[in-house]
Formats: structure tokens, C-alpha cells, sequence
């Protein structure tokens, strides 16, 4: 074989080559690239947290100066120590803030008691509280299996998955209102989702935001992703207090495939969950219901999504006669930081709102059947008093 023969086959290597050595530079390009883009967006999400917490302080601030002003109008000391009478009929609201609790004594709470009562609000401006850490509930009992405490309940409750946990007062009041479903003839009703880990909610937004990595980035990115998937530390499913629900009757595909806004079991739901201290947790204009009027600018959330959230039978009894969202209520405790609640003009709640010590707390308690105390994450303890 001549030499003019073997120079297209070595002229063919030495470009090959060269075509690998370029394509591993731009590999080597892209992937550091990569790299770049992640660590500074990573690191402009950090710095995005930081300026929302900042943000959120002030926000807090001018809460507690609104706070004070509420609270200068309500003495809590009225000569005449009669309450205002409530309507004869039906559910009523008596704001008795110029009165003080009849206390009886004090009941403790401890933080983490505190943490998990039900009304820790959590949104885009109100990150989770900085000991709500994954280690904490990985290691601790606080978190429940909804499924292995069910069984241990001998009431199975369906679940996506084995994994699917809650915080215990919203598993023990998740199947107190099953257990009054199933009694209404109301079955199915499956869970799909409850807790996220701070880990996980950081792994689902850092996927949402690679798929806008090419078109942008910064704070631009970041907010883009946002829009369908809130940041580390603000999603309500961080607390385990909320639940996404949907049907599921094995083997039956007609039955499953029905949306659930559609279905007897979100009717169930939607009727009834107050009265177990659960309330659907994110209403946008019509939804889930053709009349539902729109608390995004509330909740910060606007995507329809199947959340109820637990709040406490109290806090849910007031959000469902007020049509409020939690935000709110909370809102409303604290401009009216003393309120009974009655049915048929009796008592059935009394739920004030002191000021929140930052560190585990005794309340006021009366003669009453059960309390519940819990943070409202915006800087007060709201306290139930069920009689």
C-alpha cells in the first residue's frame, strides 16, 4: 500500500481528533457553564431569602405598630363585664376585645406544641420557622406515616404512598372527618400529598428552574419558577398541616378519571371539613367552585390545587362563616384580638390572640372543654377555647 493510499485514512484520524478535542472543550464549556449558572443561582437564591426575610421583618414591624394601635382601642377592661348578647340563631361572631379572658388558670404549650397547633401561616413573605429543619422531624414523632398510624388506628386511610405524613394534630383530625365520611357513605377519599421536606421542595424548585435556564436568570429565573412552584422555606406543604386530595377506587378507571371538584367526595369536603378543623386552603376566581372568589393576592398562590388545610375546628368555624382564607383570619384575630363564637346563641369558642413570646408559653385558660394554642408565624399565639 503507497503512501498517497494511507494519507486520507491519517489526514481522516488527525481530523477526528480535532473533532473530538473540540467537542470535549465545549463539554468542558458546558458543563462548567452548568456549574456557574447552578452556584449562582443558588447563590442568588439565598441572597433572595435574605431579602425576604428582610422584607418580611418589616412587614412584621409595621404589623406590631398596627397591632399596638388595635390593641390601644381595645382595653380589655369594660366597666360592664356582660358580654354582648349573640343573634338567637344560626352561627354569630361577638368581638369582645375590651374584655379580658375570665381565666381560671394557665395551660403550657410547648414550642413545638406551638408550631404545629394549626395557624403557622406560610407564604411567599412568611418563610417556616428557622428550627422547622428536616433532621428535627426525621428524628423526632412529631411527623407521622399517615398510612402506619392509620393501620395502627385500625381506620385505613388511602395514600399515594407509604411516605405521605402529616403533623399529628392534622393526622388525628384527618381521621376524626374520614371516619365522619365514611359514616355519611362518603369513601375513596385519597391523599396524594402531605409534609415536603425542606429538602425535597428545594429539589422540586431547582427542577422547575432548569427548564427556564436558557432564557433566563437572576431573580427573573427565580420568579419565573416561582409561578409554579413556591421557594425553599414558603411552601405551605412545608408545614405538614396541608393535605392534596383526590379519588381513587382501584381497578375502576370510569370512577378515577371524574375530576375531583366533580365528585360527591370533594362536595363532602368542601361542606364538611370545617367542622374537623380542616378549610381549603388556596381559593382562586372559581375554584374549586364556579363562586369562589379569589385569595391569591392573599395566599400568594393562584395555580388550582386540591390543598384543605387544618387549622383547628375554632379558626375553621370562623374562616367558614367569614369566607376567609387563613391569612385572613390571622389578620382579623389581630384586629379583633378577643372573639366568641356561638351557634344557636350558644358558646361554642372563645379565641383571643396575645403576642407571641418567641419561646414556649403558658395561656390563659376558663372553665373550659379543650385548648388549643398555636403561632400565627406573624408575630402572635392564637389561642381556642372550645366549650
Amino acid at each position: 500500500m503507497s503512501h498517497q493510499e494511507n494519507a486520507p485514512k491519517k489526514d481522516a484520524y488527525t481530523r477526528l481528533k480535532h473533532i473530538l478535542a473540540v467537542l470535549l472543550v465545549f463539554t468542558a464549556i458546558a458543563v462548567i457553564g452548568f456549574i456557574y449558572t447552578r452556584n449562582t443561582v443558588d447563590a442568588q437564591l439565598v441572597s433572595l431569602q435574605a431579602q425576604r426575610e428582610e422584607q418580611n421583618a418589616e412587614l412584621v414591624a409595621q404589623h406590631d405598630q398596627w397591632l399596638a394601635e388595635q390593641r390601644a382601642g381595645h382595653t380589655g377592661t369594660a366597666e360592664d363585664t356582660t358580654w354582648p348578647a349573640p343573634q338567637p340563631d344560626g352561627w354569630d361572631i361577638v368581638d369582645v376585645s375590651d374584655y379580658s379572658v375570665d381565666a381560671q388558670g394557665t395551660q403550657a404549650f410547648s414550642r413545638e406544641e406551638l408550631e404545629t397547633g394549626g395557624l403557622m401561616v406560610v407564604n411567599r413573605w412568611h418563610y417556616i420557622p428557622d428550627d422547622y429543619t428536616d433532621d428535627r422531624f426525621i428524628n423526632g414523632d412529631e411527623l407521622v406515616s399517615i398510612s402506619s398510624a392509620a393501620r395502627a388506628d385500625s381506620f385505613p386511610i388511602q395514600t399515594r404512598n407509604a411516605s405521605v405524613s402529616l403533623m399529628r394534630p392534622a393526622y388525628d383530625a384527618l381521621s376524626q372527618m374520614l371516619r365522619a365520611a365514611k359514616a355519611d357513605g362518603v369513601e375513596y377519599i385519597t391523599i396524594s400529598e402531605g409534609y415536603r421536606s425542606n429538602a425535597s421542595q428545594t429539589k422540586s424548585f431547582l427542577e422547575e428552574q432548569s427548564k427556564y435556564e436558557s432564557r433566563y436568570t437572576g431573580e427573573v429565573l427565580i420568579e419565573k419558577a416561582r409561578e409554579k412552584v413556591s421557594v425553599p422555606g414558603t411552601s405551605d406543604f412545608q408545614s405538614g398541616l396541608s393535605i392534596r386530595v383526590y379519588r381513587h377506587k382501584a381497578n375502576d378507571a370510569e370512577f378515577n378519571n371524574i375530576a375531583f371538584r366533580e365528585t360527591e367526595q370533594f362536595t363532602w369536603l368542601y361542606n364538611h371539613s370545617w367542622e374537623h378543623g380542616y378549610v381549603f386552603r388556596f381559593p382562586v376566581a372559581g375554584y374549586p367552585t364556579d363562586s369562589t372568589a379569589d385569595k391569591a393576592w392573599k395566599t400568594g398562590i393562584s395555580l388550582q390545587m386540591m390543598v384543605f388545610r387544618y387549622v383547628g375546628r375554632g379558626p375553621a368555624a370562623v374562616m367558614h362563616i367569614k369566607d376567609f382564607c387563613l391569612e385572613e383570619f390571622v389578620e382579623y384575630m389581630a384586629e379583633h384580638p378577643h372573639i366568641a363564637v356561638y351557634n344557636g346563641g350558644e358558646l361554642k369558642y372563645e379565641i383571643y390572640r396575645v403576642a407571641d413570646s418567641g419561646y414556649a408559653m403558658n395561656v390563659d385558660v376558663t372553665d373550659c372543654m379543650e385548648v388549643n394554642a398555636s403561632i400565627d408565624n406573624t408575630g402572635g399565639v392564637i389561642v381556642t377555647l372550645a366549650y
